[in-house]
């Protein structure tokens, strides 16, 4: 066998390869899997929950290791805190920006994201055993396994302890949207499970 035919069988396979769900593909599962790549990128609000629970200190950036490579930050922050009878409230704004950040797994490989949300943040009770209800509003990008986005202008309530576990109950109100279509959004979901990937038509 000739080197040139070597060469090219190896870029037929190649392309075989990417065709079964490598760079490319898109978020599927239609509004549970748009609602899915939010509860990932979510999970760097952790850090703000943690940052307003630890005391009244609005100085400097919060910076997040994400789980699969990459970074996040959290900054621009704003702080309120008030009293109810039930406990403290914090309210808090910041910036969210992502680079690289791996945060989601899926059976193509990990989504990377990248881009900023502006987010208002809402705690009600600690960090252990608390309410969180934020919005999020801007647009991310996701490579790596993936050629897709989410843009976002929706609120989440959340227990504070599920953020970024991969089985969670939430609620969302407001809109998503992504390469495979625009979700509203005024319900309770159940996710769990990996990011799912849009089947490819052939």
């Amino acid at each position: 066998m000739t080197t040139r035919r070597m060469m090219a069988m190896a870029a037929l396979a190649g392309l075989g390869l990417m065709g079964c769900g490598g760079p490319g593909v898109k978020v599927g599962g239609g509004k549970t899997g748009a609602a899915q790549a939010l509860q990932a990128a979510s999970a760097p609000t952790k850090s703000g929950v943690s940052k307003a629970t630890g005391g009244i200190d609005v100085s400097g950036n919060v910076d997040y290791a994400c789980p699969h490579g990459g970074s996040a930050s959290l900054s621009n922050f704003a702080l309120s805190v008030t009293g109810t009878e039930a406990g403290g409230v914090v309210a808090q704004k910041f910036t969210l920006a992502y680079s690289n950040c791996g945060l989601a797994r899926s059976e193509a490989g990990v989504a990377l994201y990248n881009g900023s949300f502006e987010v208002n943040q809402r705690i009600e009770g600690s960090e252990a055993g608390g309410t969180v209800e934020q919005s999020f509003k801007g647009r991310v990008t996701l490579s790596g396994a993936f050629d897709d986005f989410l843009e976002a202008d929706v609120k989440q309530r959340v227990a504070a302890s599920a953020l970024g576990q991969g089985t969670v109950s939430v609620k969302l109100e407001g809109s998503l949207k992504n390469a495979s279509g625009a979700y509203t959004y005024a319900e309770d979901l159940n996710l769990s499970g990996d990011l799912p990937v849009e089947a490819v038509t052939r």
